[in-house]
């Protein structure tokens, strides 16, 4: 896999998660899902560098379309703290993806929300 994947000039987030791929079968003898790799050792399953980069620019997308929200209900709703507004648009991100609307991780939950509060009011305290 090569270390930074890019497509139309665009260069993966270095914190983006890559997560191996975590499976199993049941049956009378549970079987996990492994690949053979090129040496011959079995290893957990990860994501196709092209892959990785198609989730990635859904995810940045995604960021990019809350920033605008958030700044929009900023504007709409002054009174709000930036902390509520975050707080709101969070349970809203988690609702869609356990309803399976949105397919992230939850990790790649977690860099979405971490990078919101970055573009938004800046890093965490």
């Amino acid at each position: 896999m090569c270390e930074s994947p890019k497509a139309a000039g665009r260069a993966l987030h270095p914190d983006f998660p890559n997560e191996p791929i975590v499976g199993a079968v049941s049956g009378a003898h549970p079987k996990l899902l492994l690949r053979r790799s090129e040496d011959g050792t079995y290893q957990v399953p990860r994501r196709s560098d092209e892959e990785i980069m198609r989730r990635f620019e859904a995810a940045d997308d995604l960021v990019n379309h809350l920033v605008a929200y958030f700044k929009r209900k900023k504007a709409e709703f002054p009174e709000w703290t930036d902390e509520k507004n975050l707080e709101r648009i969070r349970l809203a991100v988690m609702q869609k993806i356990q309803q399976g609307k949105w397919p992230y991780t939850q990790s790649e939950q977690t860099w979405i929300l971490d990078r919101l509060r970055e573009r938004s009011v800046g890093p965490a305290p």
